[in-house]
């Protein structure tokens, strides 16, 4: 045993590096081999089959850009659109941010540094969460990430090659996420600023030109911006409720999956860790820019998120939102903990830190593989036929089974009249939005009713209508989002 303690001792950290990247890629990926999908999901999963223009005029109405939807797009192109090819999709960005540590971060600011980064991108629960979600943020986390590498870069001196990555992931960053075009604007703002101090002529002439580009090739999405603008002044669904929109701000990074009190508490204490540490360096008079550069664009996106909550008069400060930023949060942790002399220091943070993320990796393998999780959608599969009707009210469980019966006739009974007509035609050519009942007249025989195990949808329609008989119900309660159903069919009396 001595020997073997000696021999890994002798192993350096680069190896340690690699090894780290291989486990890490395992570890976000893992909870992600299955095939349910929850209400986010299935818009991803019913854009996706639409064409590149009419994810573009759809998008126009839905509160997110259009570039990770097209992207899916290809995917869907590509595999016909396979819900585990669509995981996969979003474990491959996740999965470059650990390698960052290695390529850029190591190089940037040595082995110390680039291991945390790569450690964090691994074990900071937030990070297995949305590596295997069916969404934009990993795409986003990553453009974001290459941006602000590339920006510290361009700060010290101006390459070709450099100016084209920084301007890519930036336009990248502008489409994929709306605090992407906030992280983007400004960190170019920033960069911008330090060349014109610096008068460095060259610089200034390559971030003007990308400004430029960037601007015309976002000119065209402006009339969609400003819509969406107008669609979430009228209502958007995020509502404040202190302290919780606090503590999920603060916390949200180390709570990942699991929604807890614990690590609002600790993100409380690295905060106060990460700033007295800063602040001593800083007294010993050493550089502590590229931390100061991270941690400052990381508060000033939730200003501008703030700010924007207060002009449009609701609430878009959402804690799921800041996950498109982690990465200016990984890299601030990584930076103080690079330069911390104290071993113990290092390995009490890291270690709870680890401890969180395998927690909620656990958690999250237990829910989705849960057996319960595909018993609805399989028994709609062997019970719905080609004609039959689906009807459902404002539930995730309904917009899941619309989405995946794409080929029957699906009608959203939207009773409280949300302002979903255009965004909602994502779900599909056969998906009809009714504010009214007077649709009961011109369904099928045979009406499949997708409701929550309390919900009295079923009743509410057809309990008191002599036309229609109950053949059967079934309800399900899955683990997957704790979404729980009950599937009810009704048929015409003849």
């Amino acid at each position: 045993m001595k020997k073997i303690m000696e021999k890994l001792k002798n192993v350096s950290l680069k190896k340690w590096h690699i090894l780290l990247i291989v486990i890490g890629i395992v570890f976000v990926s893992v909870s992600g081999f299955h095939s349910n999908i929850w209400f986010d999901e299935a818009y991803s999963v019913g854009m996706a089959r639409h064409t590149f223009g009419e994810i573009w005029s759809i998008g126009g109405f839905d509160v997110h850009p259009v570039l990770y939807y097209w992207m899916l797009r290809v995917v869907y192109l590509l595999t016909g659109g396979s819900i585990l090819a669509y995981r996969l999709f979003s474990v491959l960005p996740i999965s470059i941010m650990i390698i960052l540590g290695y390529t850029h971060i190591r190089k940037d600011f040595g082995e110390k540094t680039g291991f945390i980064f790569s450690f964090l991108s691994v074990f900071l629960p937030a990070m297995a969460l949305y590596a295997v979600e069916i969404r934009m943020y990993a795409w986003a986390i990553l453009t974001v990430t290459i941006l602000s590498i590339y920006a510290y870069r361009l700060s010290k001196k101006d390459s070709v090659k450099d100016w084209i990555i920084f301007g890519i992931s930036s336009l990248a960053s502008i489409f994929l996420h709306y605090y992407g075009l906030m992280a983007a604007g400004l960190i170019n703002v920033v960069l911008l600023i330090h060349l014109i101090r610096n008068k460095r002529k060259k610089g200034l002439i390559y971030i003007i030109s990308f400004g430029i580009i960037q601007a015309v090739a976002y000119v065209p999405w402006l009339v969609a911006l400003a819509r969406q603008l107008n669609n979430i002044s009228h209502g958007f669904w995020i509502q404040f409720s202190f302290p919780t929109t606090i503590m999920e701000l603060v916390g949200s990074q180390l709570a990942g999956y699991m929604k807890l009190d614990i690590p609002f508490v600790l993100s409380l204490e690295l905060y106060a860790y990460l700033i007295y540490k800063a602040f001593k360096l800083s007294k010993e008079r050493q550089n502590i820019k590229p931390f100061l550069f991270a941690i400052g664009m990381y508060v000033a996106v939730i200003i501008a998120a703030g700010i924007m909550t207060k002009i449009l008069g609701t609430m878009i400060l959402y804690y799921r939102y800041l996950f498109v930023i982690t990465g200016l949060y990984i890299f601030a942790i990584s930076f103080i903990l690079g330069k911390e002399k104290n071993k113990v220091a290092i390995v009490s943070i890291l270690g709870v830190i680890a401890i969180l993320g395998i927690t909620n990796n656990i958690c999250m393998i237990r829910d989705n593989y849960y057996v319960e999780n595909a018993k609805p959608m399989q028994y709609m599969k062997e019970n719905v036929q080609e004609s039959d009707t689906i009807v459902y009210e404002e539930t995730g469980s309904g917009a899941v089974a619309g989405v995946l019966f794409e080929d029957n006739d699906v009608i959203f009974y939207n009773k409280e009249n949300w302002g979903v007509e255009e965004a909602y035609k994502a779900f599909g050519p056969n998906y009809r939005i009714c504010t009214n009942t007077d649709f009961i007249q011109e369904t099928s025989d045979r009406i499949w009713i997708v409701d929550d195990i309390n919900g009295q949808l079923a009743q509410e329609l057809y309990g008191n209508n002599s036309q229609y008989v109950k053949v059967s119900e079934e309800q399900f309660s899955t683990k997957y989002h704790d979404y729980n159903w009950k599937i009810t069919l009704i048929e015409r009396v003849k």
